[in-house]
């Protein structure tokens, strides 16, 4: 049943719609039961007793990439010794000594991302970008569209996705396999 709303959705929404549905279905149908669960999961943490709508997943979706985007930060925060703003690679090389091998090189990897311009430096510029880099790596624009995508299982067409809709639409593909 789900199977076929799915594909007589496809044939009536633009084309984009085709490969968020595509994508959601594959999702589904890869570990329906984590799929159910991480999406109530979701529905509860940017939801609310209505359900989850499209401004809760973009909330998500920002949460997600100011988390990674902050780690990244941080990480250069951490090795500005003097607080100026700016790493360079005598400050990186006291980071290093303190971290375990395993550590070093990924600090080395990460000061040489970030460095742009190759200076020897990751100023305030550089390391915005990097941040930026790493929300995207945590969160990209596919997994984004997939997210968005969600609201495809809205069945009342209330425009807002909950737990018992989610349920019905794992359950519905279940049957259809």
């Amino acid at each position: 049943m789900l199977r076929m709303l799915l594909i007589l959705g496809a044939l009536l929404w633009p084309l984009q719609a085709i490969a968020e549905e595509t994508a959601l279905q594959k999702a589904m149908e890869r570990n329906p039961e984590r799929f159910a669960n991480r999406v109530v999961d979701l529905i509860a943490g940017f939801g609310g007793a209505d359900g989850l709508r499209p401004d809760g997943i973009e909330a998500h979706v920002a949460l997600e990439r100011a988390g990674a985007r902050a780690s990244a930060q941080r990480r250069f925060l951490a090795m500005d010794l003097d607080g100026d703003g700016t790493v360079v690679r005598d400050e990186l090389a006291v980071s290093q000594r303190a971290a375990s091998a395993q550590g070093r090189g990924r600090l080395e990897r990460e000061f040489l991302a970030a460095d742009a311009d190759g200076d020897g430096r990751v100023d305030a510029a550089e390391q915005a970008e990097m941040g930026r880099i790493a929300g995207l790596r945590a969160l990209g624009a596919e997994e984004a569209e997939l997210l968005r995508g969600l609201m495809a299982l809205d069945g009342d067409g209330n425009g807002a996705l909950t737990a018992a809709e989610v349920e019905r639409a794992v359950a519905g593909l279940e049957k259809a396999d």
